[in-house]
């Protein structure tokens, strides 16, 4: 009886056993893929949204929103400012001004990933552009400002901030407001070289290495801030309001006109469609407020898509 008896219980106890096991394998099945869930979240989407600096949390900062001001997220933060950013052609990386090392000749340049990781510094500059493919980027200098000196020059370099190259030299003339061409043969910019006396700025097309400069708009107006349209064939710009402009010189058409006494609208911005603009609207009172608009590319349709009085220098990723 007694071996019969430790038969059965070694039996039972050996069912036991494996029965046991079975159950601690599934759970442990469960808890890795419990764990898997919550170390992978969903990626953000940085495609089609809009880019801006608030100074909603004290500093100046860099955020991104839905077109239509909506699932605000902060991008930058810590004890340097963030501003004026532009998204990299693929939306993966932002390339803007903060004022860490700042010196008389202007603002640093920095880029960063679209989350805010990996910032590095790059140097001196401001009204940064990014080449069509990503690999280069323009933006204007004033390298002897320390010495009162202010001209103003349009230098490419590489997208990680080696290769530096200064491709305008006009001496007291403001060479600045860079912006690519889709096709990456041509930037348009900004210059008073032929209104010394008045420092009227004009839009300007030259090559890419600062070859074959020539004159694009014949305002008498301060005109700036050039942007070629999605398609390549129209040029926004800032003049009195947003105005577009074939990229041959025909066609000047206001698309929106500054309001005396109310305020002025700036730095326009192309959606990926080509179809609407996004600008930077700031109060002429003296209180400095600023708020984002969007509007079609026929002038229609003027809608302010943020309630943040700090908010400007926008951009629109594809």
């Amino acid at each position: 009886m007694c071996t019969k008896k430790t038969y059965y219980t070694d039996k039972y106890s050996s069912i036991y056993r494996k029965t046991l096991g079975i159950i601690s394998i599934a759970f442990l099945f469960l808890f890795l893929a419990s764990c898997n869930n919550s170390v992978d979240p969903t990626e953000l989407d940085y495609h089609n949204k809009i880019l801006f600096t608030s100074s909603r949390s004290g500093k100046e900062q860099l955020y991104m929103m839905n077109p239509d001001g909506t699932d605000i997220k902060q991008i930058t933060s810590g004890e340097f400012s963030h501003s004026a950013g532009r998204w990299a052609p693929d939306a993966s990386k932002i390339i803007c001004n903060t004022d860490q090392n700042i010196t008389t000749a202007g603002l640093q340049m920095v880029i960063l990933n679209s989350d805010g990781t990996n910032r590095r510094l790059l140097g001196m500059g401001s009204q940064m552009c990014w080449s069509p493919e990503g690999s280069k980027i323009a933006f204007a200098l004033m390298p002897r400002a320390e010495l009162g000196d202010i001209s103003t020059y349009i230098y490419v370099m590489n997208s990680d901030g080696t290769n530096i190259g200064q491709i305008t030299n006009n001496l007291a003339v403001k060479d600045d407001t860079p912006s690519w061409s889709r096709d990456g043969i041509k930037i348009a910019f900004s210059s008073n070289r032929d209104n010394l006396s008045t420092f009227k700025s004009e839009v300007y097309i030259m090559n890419i290495d600062g070859t074959n400069q020539h004159r694009l708009t014949y305002t008498g107006i301060s005109s700036s801030s050039p942007q070629w349209s999605p398609d390549g064939n129209i040029i926004s710009f800032v003049s009195n309001g947003i105005c577009l402009i074939n990229k041959d010189g025909s066609n000047l058409v206001q698309v929106i006109a500054d309001k005396i006494g109310f305020g002025v609208y700036r730095l326009p911005r192309w959606a990926p469609n080509g179809e609407q603009l996004i600008i930077t609207w700031i109060s002429s009172d003296g209180n400095a407020i600023k708020n984002i608009y969007n509007i079609k590319n026929n002038g229609e349709d003027l809608k302010k898509i943020l309630d943040d009085q700090t908010a400007y220098a926008t951009d629109w990723s594809k």
